[in-house]
């Protein structure tokens, strides 16, 4: 492993922006000065973490395109190219001071490029973080028409999309984006969007990204699972919702540090909610109540009932309704091809959002709900949730949530019971399962996590009296 000076460890402000364009190898822009990077991993403690070295706009394009590196990463692994390190993990920072990084794609993509951040910009916002990064990757140039070449072109016109670049003629773009959606045009599907290729002298010219109009929302099941995206949990849409996905569930977090929760219902679906609302749900095809199925049984039945999907990708077909994605896996891509094969899951998510397929179940219990309702006003659903459990306080500062507590009134067993599943409804401070407290007194220990403080008070010093969550860590006796 080569070595890395790292100095006292103190880093300066670094002013540079990098977006990462690829997760796996990790491969962006740094944005200030426009050179492209690869992150090659370095051991850091008693972890890893990227450094990121220096491409040329051919590597880069080569990347992109699915070509390789060669042996660079080796190469710079071993020490051999650090007059193009750009950035070295240490000194208390893993990641660049301003890291844009990918989001995880729902849809497996046909291409890497960096047209996937102005994609995810459209519609949104020009003050907001997505439309801000497409902003900062086209350097001033129009984000409407990418011009590849000429004066106002794009800066890197051969990394928007990976394999396609100036000058590249149809055959090419049916090979990397597929068949056009116009038949004799040159407008091709990607993940529900347009994309209109312009050619001059049979050359590839510009990119253009269009969004078309929304859908309505189907009819059936089906719809009151797309409705509840975006609704805070706990609301009317999330109780029909959990009602045909059979009511009962466990509320799990993936880790203390992060604020996304799973709810697994018993009868297999699951929803992912994060910041009060609803991300995305996933189910099996037949996985309802009794006597509900939430999709016909066959390919073309689906087809019949939904309309022809926005784009399918390797097995998977994406339905889009404006703001909300329904994506119907019906397995390996050779079977999904024919019109008989039969969905397997259904996974309903909000548009631009990315979640984990499989997340990390940590701990579940309703510690995970006290700590979403922190700061939350009185009349937000899950707050409405918290207050109507048996044995629980609310503690309000200017009609925020700042504190709930338990078993300092009725039903202490029932509540410490269902504070962290598996705790004994009599425990010791040794009982509660959340590792090595960050804070330590004679009576009191406190953990930190990205949403607030568990205070676990112990008045003799062994058996759990009260378990407080915060949003400020109260004095440790």
């Amino acid at each position: 492993m080569a070595k890395r000076k790292q100095g006292d460890g103190r880093r300066e402000p670094d002013g540079r922006g990098f977006v990462q364009v690829v997760r796996q190898p990790s491969t962006g822009v740094e944005v200030v000065s426009g050179r492209a990077w690869v992150g090659v991993d370095q051991q850091v403690g008693h972890g890893s973490a990227d450094a990121l070295f220096a491409l040329t706009q051919r590597q880069y394009a080569a990347a992109l395109a699915g070509e390789g590196l060669g042996s660079f990463e080796g190469e710079c692994w071993r020490g051999g190219h650090d007059e193009l390190l750009l950035f070295h993990p240490g000194g208390g920072s893993w990641r660049p001071e301003r890291w844009f990084p990918a989001r995880a794609r729902m849809l497996p993509p046909r291409f890497e490029g960096e047209l996937w951040w102005h994609v995810d910009a459209l519609d949104e916002p020009e003050d907001g973080p997505q439309a801000a990064v497409a902003r900062l990757l086209a350097a001033g140039t129009d984000r409407a028409v990418f011009r590849l070449s000429g004066e106002g072109a794009y800066p890197r016109p051969a990394a928007l999309i990976g394999g396609l670049g100036p000058g590249s003629d149809r055959a090419r773009a049916l090979a990397v984006l597929g068949e056009p959606v116009e038949e004799g045009g040159d407008v091709h599907a990607v993940e529900g969007d347009r994309v209109r290729l312009g050619y001059v002298d049979g050359g590839l010219a510009t990119i253009a990204l269009e969004r078309p109009a929304p859908r309505p929302l189907p009819t059936g099941p089906v719809r009151a699972f797309l409705a509840v995206l975006g609704e805070p949990e706990g609301g009317p849409a999330f109780r029909e919702a959990a009602r045909l996905a059979g009511g009962a569930h466990r509320r799990w977090a993936s880790s203390s540090g992060r604020s996304r929760r799973l709810l697994a219902f018993d009868a297999g679906p699951e929803v992912q909610v994060g910041d009060g609302r609803v991300l995305s749900v996933r189910l099996p095809a037949a996985g309802l109540l009794p006597g509900t199925r939430l999709l016909p049984g066959t390919r073309a039945d689906v087809h019949r009932a939904l309309g022809a999907p926005s784009a399918t990708v390797r097995g998977t077909d994406l339905h889009r309704y404006g703001t909300r994605d329904l994506l119907v896996g019906y397995g390996s891509e050779f079977d999904s091809a024919h019109p008989g094969a039969a969905p397997g899951t259904v996974t309903a998510v909000l548009r631009g959002i990315g979640v984990a397929r499989d997340p990390h179940r940590w701990r579940s219990g309703e510690f995970t709900l006290f700590l979403d309702v922190l700061g939350r006003p009185e009349s937000h659903p899950p707050v409405e949730l918290v207050r109507a459990l048996p044995g629980v306080r609310l503690v309000l500062r200017r009609g925020l949530v700042d504190e709930v507590v338990i078993g300092d009134r009725g039903h202490r067993a029932e509540r410490f019971a269902a504070f962290v599943d598996g705790m004994p409804a009599v425990p010791a401070r040794t009982d509660v399962p959340f590792g090595r407290p960050d804070r330590r007194g004679e009576h009191d220990d406190l953990r930190e996590f990205e949403q607030g403080w568990v205070h676990v008070h112990c008045a003799d010093g062994t058996a759990v009296s009260t378990v407080t969550v915060a949003r400020q860590p109260p004095p440790v006796r």
